[in-house]
């Protein structure tokens, strides 16, 4: 059935990206003579992790989620705020709980949780409207104002944790969901309400805490000025050179320059992975990798679009724009087309917390066109 060509699709789409991803992380961590071995290992053992719970997801129905729903969104409130809370600033940021040895990004898991209980909510909420007629008042009172709340009360407390990156992949797909959504009447209105009032916040956002301005002017002038290539600019411009290095072909696998200490810290193998990539395999490398990551996307839409479900349909939209948003702030962010965040690109920047997640959601989504599949052989 056509169904179960669509999850092998996926299956195989997504085992090439993370052995990739996989083969990347070592490559770009070669530079850290001292630790060359210790990201390959964990970055190994996060996939296989995440491996198992995905196949774990694709077994189990994931129509039962809708009944954990509030319990997701709960977890996820509780856990970021435990992060703001008790964590340590690290570069700034209040991102990571430590249990043990590993480290842990509670907004990482928050994407996921968040896709499934925004799911649940439309879901209850365009079902039960379904076929009423839907006054204004009614629409702003049972659903505007409750999903800015939702929305908002998430975005809010991972800004907290001065993570913006992060806070724009949640809204975004909170945004794309409601795309989906289908309520012709105020489908639109809804789209453009909440689109004004969260470009509004984003301003006020960025106007209120000087680093986010200074990224943004280090974007705008990079070109121009040399004491920003050598301050506030020094990443994206040590980024921009390992791109633009690898030319067509790029300068060699395992060859790369850059990453032997230029790109600060680990940021090789986590946030400017891709620049590593371009570097070493050129813009055909880069092409194929992104060709890949859109493919992958493509087949989870393709999921989204044949789900007779609605919850379904609403998760499988959601995990598509997750990882289509994630990448694209990531790779646009490394090309210069946009002020550089810390966003991983999925399956390829090493990460536990991003891995497990990413896998987990495309276990759900397989589960749900394994259903999908039941359907249509009835």
């Amino acid at each position: 059935m056509e169904s179960e060509s669509i999850g092998k699709k996926i299956v195989i789409t997504t085992l090439i990206i993370s052995i990739f991803g996989l083969i990347m992380v070592f490559d770009a961590s070669m530079g850290l003579i001292a630790q060359k071995y210790h990201y390959i290992t964990l970055q190994a053992i996060w996939m296989i992790l995440g491996s198992i719970i995905a196949f774990i997801a694709y077994k189990f129905d994931y129509r039962e989620l809708k009944k954990y729903a509030l319990v997701f969104l709960i977890f996820v409130l509780i856990s970021l705020i435990v992060v703001i809370v008790f964590s340590s600033k690290i570069n700034g940021s209040q991102r990571w709980i430590k249990i043990g040895f590993v480290s842990l990004q509670p907004s990482e898991f928050a994407k996921l949780f968040f896709i499934i209980y925004i799911s649940a909510w439309l879901t209850k909420f365009y079902e039960k409207k379904l076929g009423e007629i839907i006054t204004f008042s009614d629409n702003l009172k049972h659903f505007l104002i409750p999903y800015f709340l939702i929305t908002s009360l998430v975005a809010g407390l991972i800004i907290i944790e001065k993570d913006m990156g992060t806070t724009i992949v949640i809204l975004s797909i909170a945004l794309f969901i409601l795309i989906i959504a289908d309520n012709k009447k105020y489908i639109f209105p809804n789209l453009g309400i909440v689109t004004l009032i969260y470009s509004f916040l984003g301003v006020i956002l960025i106007a209120i805490e000087p680093y986010r301005i200074q990224r943004i002017l280090t974007f705008l002038h990079l070109s121009k000025a040399t004491n920003t290539v050598l301050s506030s600019g020094y990443q994206v411009h040590q980024i921009l050179i390992a791109i633009g290095s690898g030319g067509i072909t790029g300068v060699g696998f395992t060859q790369s320059i850059q990453k032997n200490q230029y790109l600060v810290g680990t940021t090789a193998i986590t946030d400017s992975i891709f620049a590593v990539i371009a570097e070493e395999l050129g813009l055909i490398g880069a092409i194929i990798l992104i060709a890949m990551l859109l493919y992958l996307i493509y087949l989870i839409l393709l999921v989204s679009i044949k789900s007779t479900d609605t919850f379904g349909k609403f998760i499988a939209a959601g995990i598509a724009a997750w990882i289509g948003i994630q990448a694209f702030i990531n790779i646009a962010a490394n090309i210069g087309v946009i002020p550089l965040t810390g966003v991983p690109l999925p399956l390829i920047s090493y990460g536990g917390s991003s891995v497990i997640t990413i896998l987990a959601g495309i276990g759900i989504v397989l589960s749900i066109n394994r259903i999908n599949n039941t359907h249509e052989k009835q």
